[in-house]
């Protein structure tokens, strides 16, 4: 860790915004957080992040140089982190990526139902890049799964045949482009329908639609996991569970749980608020906890984007609060 005359923390200029997309991601405020935390406890060695969630806080913290030990109460979310770092390790890659081929194949509906409720790589992989808002329930196409499809395999694939159905389909005109990877291909793929000025509002609205392909945005921010340096070490217990012997000095306890009066992440699983933060108070180390309405003392406060849908008529800008148990 490296500090300024000041005092405050130098954050590496080539620090990278890794996470696995999921519902209330702290990547964009990261940082944020961890400075406010790092302030009150300047000589912080390791760091615990206790409901780690999409692994946005874990990540951060271990480029800042932090021992981390990301621990998430869903198991299926912790063995797919174990598997990407295991694949890291062994230096394992399909033909498009991180991730085995058949990855990279369009999940549809018939088929996300088969493997949503899956204990399963494959199901927590379908779960995080083809759901709703990263819900992990609902799946993310409606009326448009169709023309998602033909975009995908156009993207991915460069199938003709795809882009002959969709150019007839939309009556539109898009070209294949030769670009090198498939994500050069996604950002003009974008460009191309944006660029495009139709009369008829009916295909205007289609190809607004189209323009983003949220799932290849998901699994874009999957594969900038291949740049990963920094691993820690995991867990999946509840977070009163985790064993912590670290020196008191030292040590960082972060929690990031299910907001209180929010959607709930798992299905049939109720979070004992109470519970928790009595466990927060009595606690001998110092605690941090991300919240909306918590009834402990805030240290930090900051916008954030909510979104509930893909829609930008539904972004709002949320009071992120940073609490403390001291």
């Amino acid at each position: 860790m490296k500090y300024d005359l000041l005092g405050n923390i130098i954050i590496p200029k080539d620090i990278k915004n890794f996470r696995i997309p999921y519902m209330g991601s702290k990547n964009k405020i990261a940082v944020n957080l961890l400075k406010e935390m790092l302030k009150v406890k300047p000589n912080a060695k390791y760091f615990y992040d206790l409901c780690g969630g999409g692994g946005s806080m874990s990540f951060t913290a271990s480029q800042l140089g932090l021992k981390t030990h990301y621990n998430e109460l869903q198991t299926s979310l912790v063995k797919f982190i174990d598997y990407i770092f295991n694949r890291l390790e062994k230096g394992l890659k399909g033909q498009y990526g991180l991730f085995p081929d058949d990855f990279y194949n369009f999940i549809d509906r018939d088929e996300f139902m088969k493997l949503k409720n899956e204990d399963s790589i494959k199901g927590q992989f379908a779960r995080i890049c083809y759901t709703f808002g990263n819900n992990q329930k609902s799946y993310l196409f409606g009326d448009i799964e169709k023309t998602k499809h033909l975009a995908h395999d156009i993207v991915m694939f460069r199938c003709e045949k795809s882009l002959k159905q969709l150019n007839s389909l939309l009556k539109t005109n898009i070209k294949t482009s030769n670009l090198t990877t498939w994500n050069k291909r996604r950002l003009d793929f974008m460009k191309q329908v944006k660029d495009r000025k139709y009369k008829e509002l009916e295909q205007l609205e289609r190809l607004e639609r189209l323009e983003q392909l949220q799932r290849l945005v998901q699994l874009e921010q999957l594969q900038q996991l291949e740049q990963l340096q920094p691993i820690f070490t995991t867990s999946s217990l509840s977070y009163k569970d985790v064993k912590i012997n670290t020196p008191i000095d030292e040590t960082i306890i972060y929690l990031d749980p299910p907001y209180r009066n929010t959607a709930k992440y798992i299905e049939g699983k109720d979070f004992n608020y109470k519970e928790l933060d009595q466990w927060f108070v009595d606690n001998k180390y110092t605690c941090f906890m991300s919240e909306y309405n918590a009834p402990h003392k805030v240290l930090f406060e900051i916008d954030k984007d909510s979104l509930f849908n893909s829609s930008k008529e539904k972004r709002r800008v949320v009071k992120e609060k940073l609490y403390i148990n001291q």
